[in-house]
C-alpha cells in the first residue's frame, strides 16, 4: 500500500511557545487534522521502539507516518536502552531515504531529533534541503538540539533564510543561530531587525542578545512596552505578551547583559503584569551584583 501525500499545516512559534531557553522549542504544533479519531484508534498502545522501527520498515504497512508519529512521542517520554540507540538511528535513517511520505519524514527526523545520535547528524543536514517546510523545521529543531559547535550545513540555513516565506521556519533558525553561537552569526541575524514580520523582528532581536549586539536594544523596548489588550489585526494576546517579555528578561539575564538595566528597570516601574514586574525587579537585583 503506498504513502499520502499532503501539505503540512503552517506552524507558529513565538506566537504559541516564545524563545524557551533560547533551544528552538521542541514542542512543535503538529498538524490537527491528521489526528482524528479513526486515525487515533490506530495508535498502538504497549509497543515498544522496537516495534515501531518494525512497523517503519514494513513494506505492507500503508501508514508509516503513523508509527513514525508514535515513535517520537515514545522516543520523547521513554528512555531506550543505550545499545539500541545505534541501531534505532540507523533504521530510521534508512526509512527517511526511502520514504515519499513528508509525513513520515517529518516524524522521522522528530524521533532522531530525541535521540540526538551522532549516525543522524548527516541527517539532519540533509532535511534541510528537504521539499517539504515541515521536514525542514524538524531538522532545525534537530540541529538546536546538537553540541555547541557541531558541523551544520550553514550555507543551506542561510539560503532558507533569504528564499523562504515559511515564517516559523525562519524564526527556529534564528534561534538556531544563537543556540549554536555561530560565528559571525550576527550578521545573519542583524537584516531581521527591520523585518514587517514582527515575530520574525523579535526573534532576531532575542537571538541577538548572546552576540552582544547593541543594535537589537530598540526591537528589545519595543516588546517590553507591548500593551496588554490585543489590538485587530496584531494577532497578539495579553499571555502572549507576558510571555514575549518574561522571554526577553529571561535571556537578558542568561546573556548577562548588565548595559540593558535601564531597561529593566523601567519595566519594574511601569509594567501593569505582575510576574513581568517582578521578574523585572529580580533582574535588576542580579544585574547590580
Amino acid at each position: 500500500m503506498s504513502e499520502e501525500k499532503t501539505s503540512p499545516a503552517p506552524k507558529k512559534i513565538l506566537e504559541k511557545s516564545p524563545l524557551s531557553g533560547i533551544a528552538v522549542p521542541v514542542a512543535i504544533v503538529l498538524v490537527g487534522a491528521l489526528i482524528i479519531f479513526g486515525v487515533t484508534k490506530m495508535l498502538s498502545t504497549g509497543k515498544n521502539h522496537r516495534d515501531l522501527v518494525s512497523e517503519l520498515n514494513s513494506k505492507t504497512f500503508g501508514n508509516r507516518w503513523v508509527a513514525a508519529y508514535e515513535l517520537s512521542k515514545y522516543l520523547a517520554s521513554s528512555r531506550i536502552p543505550e545499545s539500541d540507540v545505534p541501531w534505532v538511528a540507523e533504521n530510521l535513517g534508512q526509512v527517511y531515504d526511502t520514504s515519499v511520505d513528508a509525513r513520515t519524514r517529518h516524524f522521522v527526523v522528530k524521533a532522531l531529533g530525541m535521540l540526538a545520535h551522532p549516525l543522524s547528524f548527516d541527517l539532519f543536514n540533509r532535511a534541510l534541503r528537504d521539499a517539504d517546510p515541515e521536514v525542514q523545521f524538524s531538522a532545525v529543531v534537530a540541529l538546536g538540539g546538537l553540541p555547541a559547535g557541531a558541523k551544520i550545513d550553514w550555507e543551506q540555513l542561510e539560503k532558507i533564510l533569504n528564499t523562504s516565506d515559511d515564517e516559523g521556519l525562519k524564526q527556529a533558525i534564528l534561534y538556531l543561530i544563537a543556540t549554536q553561537r555561530k560565528e559571525n552569526g550576527q550578521q545573519l541575524l542583524r537584516p531581521f531587525l527591520a523585518s514587517q514580520q514582527r515575530m520574525l523582528r523579535y526573534a532576531a532581536s532575542m537571538s541577538l542578545l548572546y552576540y552582544s549586539d547593541n543594535a537589537a536594544t530598540p526591537v528589545l523596548k519595543e516588546i517590553l512596552e507591548l500593551g496588554y489588550e490585543a489590538k485587530a489585526g496584531e494577532g497578539l494576546n495579553g499571555a502572549q505578551t507576558e510571555a514575549l517579555k518574561l522571554n526577553v528578561l529571561v535571556h537578558i539575564e542568561k546573556a548577562g547583559r548588565k548595559e540593558l538595566i535601564s531597561l529593566v528597570e523601567e519595566r519594574v516601574q511601569k509594567d501593569s503584569n505582575i510576574r513581568v514586574s517582578t521578574k523585572a525587579q529580580e533582574l535588576v537585583n542580579l544585574l547590580k551584583n
